[in-house]
């Protein structure tokens, strides 16, 4: 039986199938959304001996180094910070570029943003990504305004929610139909600063200037998240560092961050999960567990872990009898 239960989370439906838990009528909990919510979830679990699947939150990374290509990086970027919005856990939260080659990113960046076109895709073809999921998220996104403000980043592209009277030129269709919101991006963007630690889930991206390969690494990880993460270079070697160091679940190389494959390990470390996996053979791992069975057919008592001599033959065997 396949079963979909609709209501909402705190004191409704989502928070008394968690406590089902505490009754004995839930054995196995898998839960999509927050941080906070996933740690609810994982204490009800734990005093139940439980281990639950937790997909949680993320910022993820997307790095861009001195030697990559550009053209693949910007196309990259665009589709990962704004692919449905960036109402996605895998969406990009902060693109970290390598000094040398910054101001050009952000062109070709910026250029390709303007050129996003925005709207309802069961009536517009083509769109990135269109309104956003619930008046909700909507105020949530909002407040990065504010967040920006304050910690003295720098707003280079956005308008908060669109309307009639103020719209980007790739939005098509009516903007009254729904929660639609400017593509926004802030620079000057530091991992102190609550714009750059926060996950946001919305169309916004900040630019943040880094010099080499080690500062790139150290920069992607200072967020509690450790989701999804992608870097553009075509060095093996700086590909392979950044592989090994990257706080995160998954890693793309010259590929978006939002680019999970069914085949794959889906699931984040740190704040973004417990280590559980979705997705490919791994998922069996989750929702199974290991039974191990000693079937003794020697009618006597064999002590496992003690009776461990080998029994000698009576006769020594001749190769000639193998054949």
């Amino acid at each position: 039986m396949f079963n979909v239960v609709f209501g909402g989370g705190k004191d409704a439906a989502g928070q008394h199938l968690i406590e089902l838990m505490d009754e004995g009528l839930v054995d196995k909990m898998a839960f999509t959304g927050s941080s906070q919510v996933g740690r609810y979830v994982g204490e009800v679990a734990g005093r139940n001996l439980q281990h639950p699947t937790l997909e949680l939150g993320g910022k993820n990374p997307l790095v861009v180094m001195r030697d990559a290509d550009l053209d693949n990086a910007v196309q990259g970027a665009v589709f990962s910070a704004f692919g449905t919005g960036g109402q996605r856990c895998t969406s990009a939260g902060n693109i970290i570029v390598d000094a040398p080659i910054y101001d050009e990113f952000k062109a070709r960046f910026l250029e390709a943003v303007k050129r996003i076109r925005i709207g309802d895709p069961l009536k517009t073809e083509d769109v990135l990504y269109g309104p956003f999921i619930n008046e909700r998220f909507y105020q949530r996104w909002l407040k990065q305004y504010e967040w920006g403000k304050e910690d003295g980043a720098t707003l280079l592209y956005g308008d908060g929610r669109i309307t009639d009277d103020s719209k980007p030129e790739g939005f098509v269709g009516d903007p009254n139909s729904g929660i639609y919101g400017w593509p926004t991006v802030w620079e000057d963007v530091k991992p102190g600063m609550r714009q750059f630690q926060e996950e946001i889930f919305g169309p916004t991206i900040n630019l943040v200037k880094v010099d080499g390969i080690d500062e790139a690494i150290e920069t992607a990880n200072a967020v509690e998240y450790g989701l999804s993460s992608a870097i553009y270079t075509n060095d093996r070697e700086w590909a392979h560092k950044f592989k090994e160091n990257i706080q995160a679940g998954m890693t793309s190389i010259n590929n978006t961050t939002n680019g999970a494959e069914a085949h794959m390990p889906f699931g984040g470390v740190k704040a973004s999960g417990n280590g559980t996996r979705e997705s490919g053979i791994w998922v069996l791992e989750s929702y199974t567990y290991w039974h191990g069975v000693n079937d003794d057919v020697s009618g006597k008592l064999q002590l496992a872990q003690m009776d461990t001599a080998y029994v000698e033959p009576t006769e020594p065997v001749k190769v000639s009898d193998l054949f």
